[in-house]
């Protein structure tokens, strides 16, 4: 599972532009066979701690293991993602911008939480890899758990990302779950699937995925001989959804596809001033 944050660049006021990555996850040849969890943040800066970027690229992408082709997953993520790189080698921060990361967690082997801050804004990431459908009951209770819990300790006014390997289909309509699904989904929904949408219904948060209208490619997520399917997610709070421009997934070189979404993040913070009550 790669998850990556780029940050779009910004007019520079003063001082030398500055880009960094972060990255969290367990390393090839270290954890063989397990799934890869990172997380990137780069971009430019414009130097002042009270700057505020254009906008955000979240992307997810579900790699399974790196064994034989680190180099090609990180030579696609670098070019999805942008050219400063990228890596699954522990934790990593460049030090321009190592104090806006606020916390690198691991809450368990199938979730990992991310805190930053730009400016007035904090980015709350929650990367996922649910378990999967043939597993056990009580592995996919504790695993909406986990996710639920660091959910619900956002803040009211951050901005909270979950995206990942959720395992489920959520169906191609809302069929009940107006506000929560766009519409264009993919496929049939299943059980896993409801359990998606009900995380999202309950924690006031929109599948990301189903609102814009896109063609089937740019849809499913998943492929494995003629089998197609929707598996791979990224959800926001609904009261966000204004600033998201795009999500869709990219078609590359293994059975998952990269997920990722824009946000246009200009206005996000700012706080709406009160009208003064003119007296007559």
């Amino acid at each position: 599972m790669a998850l990556s944050i780029r940050q779009k660049r910004v007019r520079r006021i003063s001082g030398d532009p500055v880009h960094g990555v972060v990255v969290q996850g367990p390393v090839d040849g270290l954890a063989t066979g397990t799934p890869l969890y990172s997380v990137a943040v780069q971009g430019t800066i414009d130097g002042r701690t009270t700057c505020r970027p254009k906008g955000w690229r979240f992307g997810t992408w579900s790699v399974g293991t790196l064994t034989g082709r680190s180099l090609e997953v990180v030579e696609e993520l670098q070019r999805r993602m942008g050219d400063d790189g990228t890596g699954g080698v522990g934790v990593m921060v460049r030090e321009e911008l190592v104090e806006k990361v606020l916390e690198v967690r691991r809450r368990s082997n199938g979730v990992i939480v991310v805190v930053m801050v730009f400016g007035k804004v904090i980015v709350r990431v929650i990367s996922g890899y649910a378990p999967q459908q043939s597993r056990k009951e009580e592995e996919k209770d504790r695993f909406y758990d986990d996710v639920s819990d660091e959910i619900g300790q956002a803040g009211l006014n951050e901005f909270v990302v979950l995206l990942g390997d959720l395992n489920g289909h959520v169906g191609a309509d809302a069929d009940g779950y107006e506000g929560v699904h766009g519409g264009w989904g993919y496929d049939r929904r299943n059980k896993e699937g409801r359990r998606v949408l009900e995380l999202a219904d309950a924690h006031s948060m929109v599948v990301g995925n189903t609102w814009f209208t896109r063609e089937p490619a740019r849809l499913i997520t998943y492929r494995s001989g003629e089998h197609r399917s929707m598996i791979d997610y990224i959800l926001v709070r609904a009261k966000h959804r204004k600033y998201v421009k795009n999500v869709k997934a990219i078609p590359g070189m293994l059975q998952h596809s990269m997920v990722v979404m824009d946000v246009t993040s200009k206005e996000m913070g700012r706080r709406k001033k009160d009208k003064k009550l003119q007296l007559k």
